[in-house]
């Protein structure tokens, strides 16, 4: 599953790591819990109307709190794959108008072209190269895998809580 396209300059060339934190918060494939869990039947626009479809558009998008598996308290070990491409090759330069576009990279836009021009889904949207049978001989100098332990002390997002609340009663 793609978690996450963005765009940022590296320090190339010079020494040391570069240091990438990011919130799922933040990401550009995760709507908010709120409108993943959302009533669809409470205001919800007249049927065939463009206000439905934009209503309909908005619950697009993979959940903030799913977007890496919930691990364990002892840590759930999982690889991670990170791929780095050029931006410049591949934005697409466009707007993004209206609501709900923060799930881009997994829903698209909504009457736009999709913001990127690789296909949704690249590299895995295509049969591997001749040879590449296994991860380590797929993996191109752009791309790396990465071992990585998730571990979960079992507190919940505040927006969860809430959630948990209103639904027991």
């Amino acid at each position: 599953m793609i978690m996450y396209i963005f765009c940022l300059c590296l320090h190339v060339g010079r020494p040391g790591a570069n240091t990438i934190r990011r919130r799922s918060t933040e990401s550009n494939v995760t709507i908010p819990f709120e409108r993943t869990f959302r009533d669809l039947d409470t205001n919800r626009p007249a049927a065939g109307t463009d206000a439905e479809a934009q209503f309909t558009f908005c619950g697009c998008g993979w959940p903030q709190h799913m977007l890496i598996p919930k691990g364990t308290p002892e840590g759930l070990r999982c690889e991670l794959f990170v791929m780095l491409t050029n931006y410049e090759e591949d934005r697409v330069e466009q707007d993004l108008v209206g609501t709900c576009n923060d799930a881009f990279s997994f829903c698209g836009v909504r009457d736009r072209l999709y913001p990127d021009r690789r296909p949704m889904g690249f590299p895995f949207d295509r049969l591997p190269r001749q040879g590449a049978d296994r991860l380590n001989t797929f993996l191109t100098p752009n791309m790396s895998v990465t071992d990585v332990t998730i571990f979960n002390n079992e507190t919940l997002p505040q927006a969860a809580q809430a959630a948990q609340t209103t639904n027991r009663t």
